[in-house]
């Protein structure tokens, strides 16, 4: 086995188990190395961290994935993870009581880097973003089938395991048969649709399940608006606990059909109504007539993906948040997001006090939390605290500071799609 050695001072994070380790802190590489090779880590003096995956395509080298005590990174250390992951998922939270749509496995949540696996119904369906992950891929398939018994399971394809780590793996049907259309899934008893084959990621965003229900008990009595909605997880909670009126924003047509569908087979239809379009002009075009809500939601897609996009990352929430609390009736409600695990959380709360200072409006927060724990963090990874949602309480100042950041306000760029 390989082994890789890191520079002096640079082990110590990964003796406590962070288990990222980019190319800036490796010294060399001693030994034959191909990869998805697991190799040894070592500090500068040769003491052994633990085991993980090469990948020379990445800027992170090793993911480290067994500390040293933990016994060999082989195919018993990863079904046992799984097994552990699945434990989580059925028996600690008992998900499967309340949702048919869940994550059952969260990459280095799980201590499996680069696997995801979504149930969707009667279907798992997986990514795959890491080379060493790959080649153990077939015995955790097998795992799977044999724990949920799933109609299918297909693999999508992963941009961010082509455009970071170098790896090409086609979507494909893994076992039994894919799904031909939208699917069924049930949330809080709540329906909605989720496109597997075709849809962002997976086809559901599961980590906003808990922040969807605390957002519906908002909404009773309210007129309330759902942007960058997708398909309506949000604005169909709000509808079910007994919004007055739900308007539904999102510039994909597919995805608005589907949250019209859901409303429509639960009769929430005479309630809502559905607008495809670019989020920030149609912002525009409410502004101007005087629209304004008591609730309005926000799930903006990634705008980070790069720790040198922050600041411009930073303007673009900036920009859609100003417009969002221009929405929204003095003692109303914003509930914003940001799934940018590059924003931490200090820059969100910057962001967010400055976007209501620039309008002369006073935020209050009341409610702050994070992706549902079927996406579990790992510890030493603050990056996998990723998901960032604030309500804050909208209240009039009389001001009107028009204050826009970097001459960014005004802007009708298009921000397609939900969080990605």
């Amino acid at each position: 086995m390989a082994r890789v050695i890191l520079k002096f001072r640079k082990a110590r994070p990964f003796w406590f188990g962070h288990p990222w380790v980019f190319t800036g802190a490796i010294d060399r590489v001693k030994g034959q190395v191909a990869d998805g090779d697991v190799v040894e880590l070592v500090d500068d003096s040769g003491r052994l961290i633990g085991e993980g995956f090469w990948n020379s395509k990445s800027q992170i080298a090793v993911r480290l994935t067994s500390l040293k005590g933990e016994g060999a990174l082989d195919t018993p250390l990863l079904l046992k993870r799984l097994d552990a992951a699945i434990a989580l998922r059925e028996d600690t939270l008992r998900l499967s009581e309340c949702t048919n749509a869940y994550r059952v496995v969260h990459s280095e949540g799980d201590g499996l880097p680069g696997l995801i696996v979504d149930r969707l119904g009667p279907y798992l369906m997986l990514q795959v973003s890491c080379f060493g992950m790959a080649r153990f891929l077939e015995p955790l398939l097998q795992r799977l089938i044999d724990r949920y018994q799933p109609e299918a399971v297909c693999e999508r394809e992963c941009k961010v395991a082509v455009e970071e780590e170098g790896l090409v793996r086609p979507a494909a049907v893994l076992h039994g048969t894919a799904p031909t259309g939208p699917v069924e899934v049930s949330e809080f008893g709540v329906k909605a649709f989720a496109d597997p084959m075709g849809g962002q990621k997976t086809g559901w965003y599961s980590d906003q399940r808990d922040n969807r229900r605390f957002a519906a008990q908002l909404a009773r009595n309210k007129d309330v608006l759902d942007a960058f909605s997708y398909t309506g997880g949000f604005a169909l909670q709000m509808a079910a606990q007994g919004a007055r009126h739900v308007t539904v924003v999102d510039s994909s047509e597919p995805a608005i059909d589907l949250a019209r569908r859901a409303a429509e087979a639960q009769a929430f239809a005479d309630r809502m109504s559905f607008e495809r379009g670019n989020v920030l002009r149609v912002f525009d075009h409410f502004a101007q007539e005087g629209r304004q809500f008591d609730v309005v939601v926000i799930d903006p897609p990634k705008f980070v993906h790069k720790r040198a996009e922050l600041e411009r990352g930073l303007a673009l929430y900036h920009e859609v948040n100003v417009k969002a609390l221009r929405l929204v009736r003095d003692g109303g409600v914003l509930m914003t997001h940001s799934c940018s695990q590059h924003v931490a959380e200090e820059h969100f709360d910057e962001m967010l006090a400055s976007a209501a200072k620039s309008i002369g409006v006073r935020a209050q927060e009341f409610f702050r939390s994070t992706q549902a724990p079927d996406h579990p963090v790992l510890m030493p990874l603050l990056e996998s605290r990723y998901l960032k949602c604030r309500a804050v309480r909208v209240h009039a100042t009389g001001m009107d500071l028009t204050i826009a950041p970097r001459g960014q306000e005004g802007s009708t760029r298009d921000l397609n799609g939900p969080s990605v």
